[in-house]
């Protein structure tokens, strides 16, 4: 009894083959599915995110900062996400196209906020990142846990940023008070000069205070002589009249050489000694007039020179003055802005210290709203369900053999796929329903979305039953294969950046691939579906003439067929 179902499948033609492929059907979905899937947070490098740069470069303490510029660059280079610098309209239209999952933007004051990092006004920095749910919820979920990352980075840059300017900070601070050490030097340095200016101005002073008693010595010697010289003077004339007088009475009286003579003889000798001696002191004199002279021409001289040392020490003091005046406002203007750093840099309020770990804030926008992962997940599971269903019906319903003698190839087309349309419509009609009032999704644009849910069972079905047609029971396998392909192939689930290379080459041509797009824009993004809808139309029309021409070619096998009234 056991074996009686074995005997019919080793006697039954090709039903050997049906159940060995069978049988191999939960190998293909596991190893090829999970293949497509296998890692795919390793290959999170690969995903498109786009960065648009508004940061304007600010000038700060003769320093020049372009933060912005460098943040994108570093993103660039690394290998968190597949970064790519945009414009806002290329990086918005690729976002809403599916190209990007995810959009960040560094806002125009980055450079600005950051350098005012720490200080009491300061505000987080808000960086957005504008995802597109409607294209991948998953990818969404992805591109969150990215910006997290570069948010992370980003504050990790800025706080060492800031502490390194602290350390710059501080540096400054020290210097300038080496600065007011060496002003202090500096005015020590002066009162040294000064003291020593000083020192020679009261050497000076008393050198001139000794020229002048000199001088004054001088000018007393300098009377004496001339008061003498003006007496003798005096006496000249006076002793030269009564010399003369002598002489004449000497000469008259010559000629008697009476007693009288000698008198007269020792009168003029006397005068001429008082004479000689009046030439004496007046020789004197005038020789003291003379050392008076040159002694007050000396200390003219040296009172000339100390009045210059005077004049110079003067000056040395003035300078001395002056450079100790500048040396204390250098003094006090370092040790002024220092202490002010310093009292700045100590006083952080809860709020600047929160700001300093933290200094950015993530921002999220999306372009579409997804309300949670069944949502999104839905283009995906829709396109399966309605490929698994085509694949269903023509395993149990026969689409080949007609229930009565067709006229024409036509004919036998219009016997069986009118039929199939009706039923798929149907299907595909009452699982939208099923989907809007149990799980109670709510599509972006209802219509459009049942509209294309039924043409995309239609074109599934084409191509389904047309491979059953010429293939039989192998080709209804071969389906459920190309399915499995498809689950791997069609980015349902996770982005195809994701996915290995043979997968990413295959994607755009995968009917699968067509239809969660198409679902994706009329569930959440809004975007146009002409082209699925031309794409889905032309695929109907070829697989359908592929099958009046399947029809045509099998008339003869017909003919001999036996049908029931």
């Amino acid at each position: 009894m056991f074996l009686d179902e074995w005997k019919y499948i080793f006697r039954t033609k090709g039903l050997l083959r049906i159940i060995l492929g069978i049988l191999l059907i939960p190998t293909f979905y596991a190893v090829i599915f999970l293949a497509s899937l296998w890692n795919p947070y390793s290959n999170v490098k690969q995903l498109p995110v786009g960065i648009i740069n508004d940061d304007v470069t600010v000038v700060k303490h003769q320093t020049s900062y372009s933060l912005g510029q460098k943040l994108t660059t570093r993103l660039t280079q690394t290998n968190t996400a597949d970064f790519k610098a945009l414009s806002q309209t290329r990086a918005n239209h690729d976002l809403k196209n599916g190209k990007l999952y995810m959009v960040i933007t560094i806002p125009k004051s980055f450079s600005k906020q950051a350098t005012e990092l720490g200080q009491h006004h300061f505000k987080n920095i808000d960086l957005n990142y504008h995802t597109n749910a409607g294209f991948s919820f998953i990818a969404m979920k992805m591109s969150t846990t990215i910006a997290e990352s570069v948010q992370k980075s980003v504050n990790q840059q800025l706080t060492t940023a800031y502490l390194q300017v602290m350390n710059k900070t501080l540096a400054t601070t020290g210097q300038k008070l080496i600065t007011a050490n060496q002003a202090l030097t500096q005015t020590n340095t002066g009162l040294a000069q000064t003291v020593t200016g000083e020192t020679q101005l009261a050497t000076a002073d008393q050198t001139l205070s000794n020229r002048e008693t000199e001088l004054q010595n001088g000018l007393t010697q300098l009377s004496s002589g001339t008061a003498k010289l003006t007496m003798g003077l005096e006496q000249i004339p006076q002793n030269n009249q009564q010399l003369a007088q002598i002489l004449t009475t000497l000469t008259q009286k010559s000629a008697n050489t009476d007693t009288t003579q000698s008198d007269l003889t020792q009168k003029a000798e006397r005068l001429l000694t008082a004479n000689t001696v009046i030439a004496k002191q007046a020789i004197t004199g005038n020789n003291q007039d003379m050392t008076a002279i040159q002694s007050l021409n000396q200390d003219m001289s040296k009172l000339s020179i100390g009045a210059a040392s005077l004049t110079g020490d003067t000056t040395k003091l003035a300078q001395s003055t002056g450079l100790i005046h500048q040396a204390n406002v250098k003094i006090a203007t370092g040790l002024k802005t220092g202490g002010h750093q310093l009292i700045a840099t100590s006083q952080n309020t809860s709020h600047q210290i929160n700001s300093i770990v933290t200094p950015v804030k993530l921002t999220h926008t999306d372009t579409t709203h997804v309300k949670n992962n069944g949502t999104g997940m839905t283009p995906y599971l829709m396109s399966v369900a309605l490929f698994v269903g085509c694949i269903t019906f023509n395993i149990i319903y026969d689409m080949f053999t007609p229930h009565r003698r067709p006229k024409n190839a036509f004919d036998w087309w219009g016997e069986k796929i009118p039929f199939f349309f009706t039923f798929t419509l149907a299907a595909a009609t009452i699982m939208f329903l099923m989907l809007l009032f149990i799980n109670q999704l709510i599509p972006l644009q209802p219509i459009k979305t049942w509209l294309f849910t039924i043409l995309t069972m239609w074109a599934f079905g084409s191509i389904v039953t047309f491979f059953n047609l010429i293939m039989g029971k192998t080709g209804a396998w071969l389906m459920l294969i190309f399915m499995i392909i498809q689950l791997g192939g069609s980015a349902g689930t996770y982005p195809i950046q994701l996915s290995n290379h043979f997968f990413q080459v295959i994607h755009p041509y995968l009917p699968m691939s067509i239809s969660i797009n198409a679902f994706r824009s009329t569930l959440s993004i809004g975007n146009s579906i002409l082209s699925e809808t031309i794409i889905f139309g032309t695929v109907i029309l070829i697989f359908n003439l592929l099958m009046l021409i399947t029809f045509s070619l099998n008339m003869k096998k017909v003919a001999s067929f036996s049908y029931e009234n």
